[in-house]
């Protein structure tokens, strides 16, 4: 199965008379990864973003002592690394691992910035990405400096009613199992 481009957040309205043209004559690729594998670790360089096009990840920091937190899951079609990849420092701050089988569409970062040059659609779509993906980010700072384990919790449960995995609950609230 290929990967709909089109159906990625970061094309959406955009004008496929301007894109297709650098589409085709980009050296991105489709890359596949089976469950449990890292698709990008915690400080590797970001030279490319990556699109979720199938599956799901979940994105997580690991500590010096090997103490892990999941800051997110995320689903196709998504958008990752976008805060990365023209970062001073660009490195990841998290390593990206697969939930499920995944496809990843690959797009260097000359391609992306060519993209965005070419189609305002494109560009404003990668604001509100990275705009979304800070405002995240933000809340779970807020989540985690501000709020206590059991109004962290209830928040949670809140937004998750069923909770399938205690474990993984816990690595998404940054405590021990034993904890919750």
């Amino acid at each position: 199965m290929e990967c709909e481009f089109y159906d990625m957040p970061l094309f959406r309205g955009c004008d496929r008379t301007l894109v297709d043209p650098i589409l085709e004559k980009s050296p991105s690729r489709i890359a596949n990864y089976r469950k449990g594998e890292f698709i990008a670790m915690q400080n590797s360089v970001c030279r490319s973003l990556l699109l979720l096009c199938e599956g799901s990840v979940r994105v997580q920091m690991t500590n010096e002592e090997g103490r892990e937190f999941t800051l997110d899951t995320l689903a196709a079609p998504d958008v990752l690394a976008s805060a990365f990849l023209f970062a001073t420092e660009n490195t990841f701050p998290v390593s990206v691992i697969a939930n499920t089988e995944c496809r990843l569409w690959i797009v260097s970062r000359e391609s992306l910035l060519a993209l965005i040059e070419s189609d305002t659609a494109v560009l404003r779509n990668f604001l509100s990405i990275l705009s979304d993906h800070s405002r995240f980010l933000t809340s779970r700072v807020q989540q985690f400096a501000l709020q206590t384990l059991s109004s962290r919790l209830i928040g949670y449960l809140e937004k998750n009613p069923a909770v399938q995995n205690l474990q993984e609950t816990a690595f998404i609230l940054g405590v021990t199992r034993p904890s919750l």
